[in-house]
């Protein structure tokens, strides 16, 4: 019984591959790809083949059925397809004689998905990405690669091609499937290790369910409008990489993609009808799922004598594999989701918070996400790493803070005048274990295949820091020596001040943040920063007591009570999809659900 559920593992998911290659949400860019024309044959109730000959290849192409379920249920794609790719003619053949034969539209359907697994664009897509453990993974030329092919063409405008042209395809599989799950008599047989199986509508309806979910999940694919790019490339994320972040083209590409009149995350003119219809697919593959557990129920009241040669056993007994009192639970389950897709249902939370969802109302924002972001303005580039909030003025020189953040911008510089650098971090080691002033430096320069650690001595005179060779390095061999000396460096008034003779720097709370945006509230009065949110909260006598000390302070995280009052939001029911919410409740099932009831960890 055990290898016969491996097949049964294709019958109630035989589309689960789809949900693979769009899990990916393929980026487009450029114009979106045209919507597919579905196909507009119909299929009616099972029929039977009367031609001898016809039969005799349709009885001889049938045995192709079992082995594509198997091959599939090991997960063994292309030889799912090698094998139904040998008889797909076949039954296409029966098919324009008799239309309406379910054995010979299981056989094709069976066709039409193996060779959508293996489509070669979509998987181009997909293989690229996943030969990383993760996105954080992918490199610049990794995103490269999936924007521009070897034509010149964007490879994910072909990919998202591809997945509009796999659509209709996908349909005819659907209308096959249909036609299987609506006739009550239409089994399929299979012989496993001297043993006969059969697949009836308590398979077959789960599979077409999965096909529907697929559907909808390529037409999100689709439909959605994800580029991320400026002018046709991912340079500014190397940038990004490059510099820590620190590169107006990267802060100037976040800027646009966050403004609301950006066309990312919006629907494709074309594509929305599709797209809010996602819904219904949905609803159709909760309805067939149905179908399939209510054939099970009903099979079960017969006993075991009409399911001896079923992949499970329905029944209340010890001879059962599956119980009938599940298989209601998952109805009654089910039909809540339903009613979810359509006019919200109300869902408890793992902490027990309460919410009205309602999924349908997400489709229906077609004109991107940005509007419902909380309120909030993004500062020029050139005020980026100017400390406004969340830091003070302490006469040591600490690491993480913004002077380091100058001194490493500085001496990065200083080296690509000579020598050009793939990888750069520097820091600073500092505060209370050194003289007000004072510091270690040490910097990780990396490029082509060649590497280097080097550390200095740092001393601060009236805001111009000198560095002094120490014997802390190590050198991958001695052309990687581009770094022996250190030109002196003039930090900013910014970031440091000398005040009353006493020489002061900007130091961060907690970390350096840079200073990209600030929430405001509706009328667009500055609440909070991001900058001071990231470093927290400390009260004058707990700075008082730290610079005293010569310690740095340790601030207190801002709570979700506090937040409730520094970050509003345009729409908190996100478009409906939340009916009812208000603020109070947003806060307060966010207080519920964290970890930390206190404190929210950014």
């Amino acid at each position: 019984m055990k290898e016969s559920k491996k097949f049964i593992a294709l019958a109630i998911g035989a589309c689960s591959f789809l949900m693979g290659c769009s899990d990916s949400n393929p980026t487009n860019i450029g114009q979106p790809a045209d919507t597919p024309n579905p196909p507009s044959f119909t299929a009616f109730s099972c029929q039977e083949v009367t031609d001898a000959t016809v039969a005799a290849q349709l009885e001889s192409a049938k045995a192709s059925i079992k082995d594509v379920l198997e091959e599939l249920g090991d997960n063994n794609l292309k030889n799912a397809q090698a094998i139904s790719a040998q008889t797909k003619s076949t039954f296409k053949a029966v098919l324009d004689k008799y239309p309406a034969n379910c054995e010979a539209q299981l056989g094709y359907a069976l066709s039409i998905i193996t060779d959508l697994m293996n489509n070669t664009k979509i998987k181009a897509f997909v293989d690229t990405v996943t030969n990383k453990a993760n996105l954080a993974d992918m490199g610049i030329e990794d995103f490269n690669q999936l924007l521009i092919a070897d034509n010149g063409k964007h490879l994910t405008s072909m990919s998202q091609e591809a997945i509009a042209a796999a659509i209709p395809s996908l349909d005819s599989a659907i209308i096959y499937l249909k036609n299987i799950v609506g006739d009550d008599n239409f089994v399929c047989h299979y012989n496993f290790e001297d043993r006969s199986f059969e697949l009836d509508r308590g398979e077959f309806a789960p599979a077409l369910a999965t096909m529907f979910v697929a559907k909808a999940l390529l037409t999100f694919g689709a439909s959605l409008n994800i580029d991320i790019s400026a002018n046709g490339k991912y340079d500014w994320m190397n940038d990004a990489d490059k510099y820590n972040g620190d590169s107006k083209t990267f802060a100037d590409q976040i800027i646009a993609l966050m403004d609301k009149g950006s066309s990312f995350t919006t629907v494709y003119d074309n594509w929305k009808p599709r797209y809010k219809d996602i819904p219904n697919l949905l609803d159709s593959a909760i309805q067939f799922v149905e179908v399939g557990l209510q054939y099970g129920i009903d099979e079960s009241k017969n006993g075991i004598k009409t399911q001896l040669n079923d992949p499970y056993i329905v029944g209340d007994d010890e001879m059962a594999d599956v119980s009938a009192k599940d298989f209601q639970k998952a109805i009654d389950s089910l039909e809540q989701y339903r009613k979810a897709l359509h006019t919200g249902v109300e869902i408890t939370l793992p902490a027990g918070s309460k919410v009205t969802i309602n999924i349908a109302k997400f489709f229906e924002i077609t004109d991107g996400w940005q509007d419902y972001l909380p309120y909030h303005k993004f500062n020029d580039y050139s005020v980026w790493n100017i400390p406004v909030d969340g830091f003070y003025w302490s006469a040591n020189l600490y690491g993480d803070s913004h002077a380091e953040y100058e001194i490493n911008k500085a001496i990065r510089t200083q080296i690509e005048k000579s020598i050009k650098i793939d990888y750069f971090y520097g820091y600073l080691y500092g505060g209370y274990s050194h003289t007000a002033g004072t510091a270690e430096y040490c910097a990780d320069v990396g490029y082509g295949v060649s590497y280097m650690y080097r550390c200095f001595d740092v001393k601060a005179t009236n805001c111009t820091v000198t560095f002094e060779p120490n014997d802390d390095y190590y050198y991958g061999n001695e052309n990687t020596k581009i770094i022996e000396t250190v030109a002196p460096i003039t930090l900013s008034s910014s970031i440091c001040q000398v005040q009353n003779g006493v020489q002061l720097f900007a130091t961060a709370y907690d970390d350096y943040e840079q200073n990209a945006f600030y929430f405001t509230d509706p009328a667009g009065n500055k609440t909070i920063s991001l900058q001071g949110l990231e470093n927290g909260k400390v009260t004058e006598a707990e700075l008082a007591y730290a610079i005293e000390n010569n310690k740095r302070p340790t601030p207190k995280d801002y709570t979700l009570d506090d937040m409730k009052n520094l970050i509003f939001f345009p729409d908190v029911t996100f478009g409906g999809v939340f009916p009812g919410m208000t603020a109070n409740q947003f806060w307060e099932i966010l207080k519920t659900e964290s970890r930390n009831d206190d404190a929210y960890d950014w």
